[in-house]
């Protein structure tokens, strides 16, 4: 057991402490953190501890993952047994071509972040996709089906109706698709093998869960953040991008900080125009929780190899808070 765990920091070292980019990455959260709260009138000392915090509770979360995952030589072998090494090879050959279509398919995803933004007057200006033709007609009748259902089922909104099938096009359906035809299997991606690693967030999770959460309409409201945005974020972000990136990067702390700078600029429109009302210093601050969770879940992927666990996490945490 003292060997085993002796091993597991040593690994826990190389992979998130003795990278440069991680140890930047700590004195830019804290230095943001401190920024925010001296703008809002709060001591010097508050903003240190709330960025002290932050880390830890993160650095934490990481750190019972990587103590309870497989070896990296046994999840890789698992990796191409269920692809099996055909396809496995061929996806790995991909991969650079691949990261950069995924960075691509981001700045259209972004686009499509401003223009709804913009159909509900958060942004100004005449919403983007419209000049794409066929894209409002298809918004009318994504609306009117939308507000069918929610008729015909009190419990659901005509907004979660949309946000799920429109999550399920962008973020899921059309970049399948697309990155199938570029030789990617998805072969194990939702299985639960392997996802012991979870465990140690999982549990309290769902403990919290069931003492705060539960609240009228929870189980579709749970349904609903599996759906939107648990899944449509775990697919795309650490399904396509973050697998992409530590295929093609080879340098396991750089492909783990492109999955979650990525994760995250999708979030600054969302962030700086609507939660945070235009105030920049409020805006990175935020950003920079974005960043580690986005953080945590490339890392969760990375030692578990299997999206399923860190869906339901994802849903579980979202109405309490947690994550």
């Amino acid at each position: 057991m003292v060997a085993y765990i002796k091993e597991k920091n040593k690994i826990f070292f190389q992979e998130l402490l003795y990278p440069r980019h991680f140890r930047i990455l700590i004195i830019i959260y804290i230095t943001l953190k401190i920024t925010s709260n001296l703008f809002y009138g709060d001591s010097y000392f508050t903003g240190i501890k709330s960025g002290i915090v932050g880390i830890l509770v993160y650095w934490l979360g990481m750190y019972t993952i990587n103590l309870a995952s497989e070896s990296n030589d046994d999840l890789q072998k698992r990796r191409m047994v269920t692809a099996n090494k055909k396809n496995y090879k061929q996806e790995a050959a991909a991969a650079k071509r691949g990261l950069l279509i995924s960075l691509l398919y981001t700045l259209f995803l972004l686009i499509f972040v401003v223009d709804s933004l913009q159909r509900i007057n958060i942004i100004t200006g005449y919403p983007l996709f419209s000049y794409v033709l066929g894209y409002d007609s298809f918004l009318s009748f994504l609306e009117q089906l939308s507000l069918n259902i929610s008729n015909a089922f009190d419990f659901i909104s005509s907004y979660q109706v949309e946000n799920i099938i429109l999550a399920g096009l962008f973020y899921v359906l059309i970049p399948y698709v697309l990155f199938r035809l570029l030789g990617y299997t998805f072969k194990g991606q939702f299985f639960l093998r392997g996802s012991q690693a979870a465990l140690p967030i999982f549990v309290p999770v769902v403990i919290l869960f069931i003492k705060n959460g539960l609240e009228e309409n929870w189980v579709w409201n749970l349904v609903y953040t599996v759906f939107y945005p648990a899944l449509s974020e775990a697919f795309f972000h650490r399904g396509i991008v973050y697998r992409s990136a530590a295929s093609a990067v080879k340098n396991p702390s750089t492909a783990l900080v492109m999955g979650a700078a990525v994760y995250c600029m999708l979030y600054f429109p969302y962030l700086y125009f609507w939660i945070c009302a235009g105030s920049i210093n409020l805006c990175l601050s935020k950003m920079g929780d974005v960043f580690l969770h986005g953080l945590l879940m490339a890392y969760a992927y990375r030692k578990t190899g299997t999206l399923l666990p860190w869906i339901l996490i994802h849903a579980l945490s979202n109405p309490i808070n947690f994550l």
